[in-house]
């Protein structure tokens, strides 16, 4: 059996755009005057944080959620996410890579 597999990579600047629009579509509050840093986390499933400018408490975000918000920012950008595809995250210092496999 086949498989196909993609690998679609993000910038920081890209996930923290995804995100606040993940936390605008969710209802969820977002930071305010800005992200000052993002942070990544990789003890058992990768947790991702943004620190608000504004010196407000960090806003963390679990596996799926990023996974959601990259999914929402491909389908915003044109960026086609077969919907059928085993979908995975792995984070480097400066990108998030969100991995796609599929069995034919």
């Amino acid at each position: 059996m086949a498989t196909e597999s993609r690998v679609v990579t993000f910038t920081n600047t890209e996930v923290i755009e995804a995100l606040l629009e993940f936390c605008a579509q969710s209802n969820r509050p977002a930071p305010e005057g800005g992200v000052r840093q993002i942070t990544f986390s990789n003890d058992r499933q990768v947790k991702l944080m943004l620190e608000p400018e504004k010196g407000d408490a960090p806003l963390s975000f679990y596996e799926h959620e990023v996974a959601a918000a990259l999914i929402l920012f491909c389908r915003k950008t044109g960026i086609p996410i077969p919907r059928r595809a085993a979908k995975s995250l792995q984070v480097a210092p400066d990108s998030v890579a969100l991995h796609l496999t599929i069995r034919s």
